[in-house]
């Protein structure tokens, strides 16, 4: 099982938004397994030290969900970052999927 995964950033004034894309790139389906209602998420460091993660204060189902992705099909998840303060960056985005490992991780600056 293969998949092909993505991280585009746009930073506005107003914010940053995370899009994490996972994509099937084989000939036959992929299931994915989560554990919760939790498909992916993201953390955003600087200089090493987690400074932001979209899921903190967050409550999610507790319920064992499989998604299945088609040949081709791309599953993305979004994530904003409101009013960050200026600077130099890393973000990590992960799929929460118990059966699979994937992790993008991407440089950005906000002014």
């Amino acid at each position: 099982m293969s998949l092909d995964s993505t991280l585009d950033i746009t930073v506005e004034r107003a914010g940053v938004t995370f899009a994490f894309g996972v994509t099937n790139p084989d000939t036959e389906p992929i299931d994915l397994t989560f554990r919760t209602g939790m498909v992916a998420d993201v953390a955003v460091y600087q200089d090493g030290v987690e400074v932001w993660r979209w899921s903190d204060g967050r409550m999610f189902t507790q319920a064992i969900e499989t998604q299945t992705l088609a040949p081709g099909e791309t599953l993305v998840f979004e994530a904003n970052w409101d009013d960050p303060t200026p600077g130099s960056y890393t973000a990590e985005a992960s799929l929460a999927a118990t059966n699979v490992t994937l992790v993008e991780r991407e440089p950005f600056e906000t002014p």
